[in-house]
């Protein structure tokens, strides 16, 4: 007996035990139907390089909300490859229904929603660009590159009519026929689908819908062709491309097995929730985070560095130009330095300030500057000389606050710059942020004065 037909007494028999178990209760019925949408748009779609993740699926679909930040395109194609797996389930529903080139092309058009451009290489390698029109033919020639560095060519835009027609004509003879399993008919419509790639874009969900209406109709439940396992997948493929047809029969047939042993457990109302589906949704939120940067950790050696480097010409130039600006309009005007929130001395010169901000002790007991999560400079301008019956008072406050990997620095509450502790303050940025402040101090002035 040789592997596929082994592999499809095997799917009989689960076959035979699901059906022994029929009918199953709505709710086991709804949460196994659940189970499989929410899998077959996720896996299909993130397959052909969807962001969206499981969870961000189910939110979408079930929920009709959504969550993170990804391209509308992104949330437009889950939304509609769901309408067409609907469509999908209720063309399988009605057993005298033929399956039409018409049908093949609507769900195209349904899957792409919209027409479209999109990146593309020239038959000579050359980048260029394409509009992509939904539940159209090609009408330009399209090709892979398999695993072996060769380019595959699919069917050529001229051919495709006529392939296409060859293809449904097939399928009808195959069904009428009952020579081949079902599973069987189901892997070879998606193959040989695929192989003629009448489509510029999503070809391969459409392939996947078309397989899974034959599994439906034949009142087995639907594939799913698990992203985690596109590897196996695309590796079946490209063995089909080379003359093993077979390699993808069987791998097609083992993915409906998985899916009958999930629907028995359905009917038997035990579990269906996957133990690695947490750790796969993980793995793929990881996958989609892009590169890890590897920066450094706060440290009083990182913190002394940014001090000698940054903050210290910062400061000069804070207490400096407030110094020139304001000193002479007010009559009391004194700098304060706090480490976080706590008042350390009343600033006179930048030795005093380096010796409070870098040695720092706490009732005689060593600072850890390790532990410091902010510095803070007040310069405080107290009663307008021109202005003796009213009271004034300003405080401009420059804040650093030093987080994990990164220090923010802002002018009373308003955060002005975000760094890394590898990236140093420059000149126009010091600048900036000194201009800022004075900017925000003369404008309360005037406020106050007009009142």
């Amino acid at each position: 007996m040789d592997q596929v037909s082994s592999l499809t007494r095997k799917v009989d028999s689960l076959s035979l035990e699901l059906n022994s178990l029929k009918p199953l209760k709505k709710e086991d019925e709804e949460r196994l139907w659940k189970k499989f949408r929410l899998e077959w748009n996720y896996n299909s779609n993130h397959i052909e390089g969807n962001t969206l993740t499981y969870g961000q699926t189910e939110l979408l679909l079930i929920f009709e909300k959504t969550t993170g930040d990804h391209e509308i395109r992104e949330y437009e194609e889950m939304r509609a490859h769901d309408v067409a797996l609907k469509l999908i389930a209720d063309y399988a529903k009605d057993k005298s229904r033929e399956l039409t080139e018409a049908d093949v092309r609507e769900l195209n058009k349904i899957i792409l929603v919209r027409p479209f451009w999109s990146n593309a290489q020239t038959p000579d390698g050359q980048p260029t660009r394409k509009l992509i029109q939904p539940g159209e033919y090609k009408k330009e020639p399209n090709s892979v590159l398999l695993q072996s560095g060769e380019m595959f060519h699919y069917t050529s835009p001229e051919e495709t009519p006529a392939k296409m027609k060859e293809l449904i004509d097939w399928y009808r003879k195959a069904e009428s026929e009952k020579k081949l399993h079902p599973a069987e008919i189901a892997a070879k419509l998606h193959y040989d689908f695929v192989r003629i790639h009448p489509f510029d874009d999503s070809n391969g969900r459409t392939s996947r819908l078309l397989m899974n209406f034959v599994l439906l109709r034949h009142d087995f439940p639907p594939v799913i062709i698990k992203s985690a396992d596109k590897k196996g997948y695309l590796n079946a493929l490209n063995k089909a491309d080379v003359g093993d047809k077979v390699a993808f029969t069987e791998y097609i047939i083992e993915q409906l097995i998985w899916s009958l042993e999930l629907s028995i457990r359905a009917a038997k109302r035990e579990n269906i929730d996957e133990k690695d589906d947490i750790d796969k949704e993980i793995e793929v939120w990881k996958k989609g985070l892009g590169k890890v940067t590897e920066e450094p950790l706060k440290s009083i050696q990182q913190i002394r560095t940014l001090y000698e480097d940054s903050l210290k010409p910062l400061f000069d130039e804070f207490l400096k130009r407030h110094q020139k600006n304001f000193d002479s309009i007010f009559f009391f005007n004194q700098v304060t330095l706090y480490v976080d929130n706590t008042y350390t001395l009343d600033y006179s010169t930048s030795l005093d300030l380096e010796k409070v901000l870098l040695d720092y002790t706490n009732g005689g007991k060593p600072f850890h500057i390790n532990f410091v999560n902010s510095w803070q400079l007040s310069y405080v301008h107290r009663q307008l000389k021109t202005s003796i019956e009213k009271d004034f008072y300003i405080d401009s406050i420059l804040k650093i606050e030093f987080h994990s990997v990164r220090y923010d620095i802002f002018h009373n509450d308003v955060r002005l710059l975000r760094k890394s502790y590898s990236q140093k303050v420059n000149d126009l940025e010091i600048s900036n942020i000194v201009n800022r402040s004075l900017q925000d101090t003369f404008a309360t002035i005037q406020r106050n004065r007009q009142n």
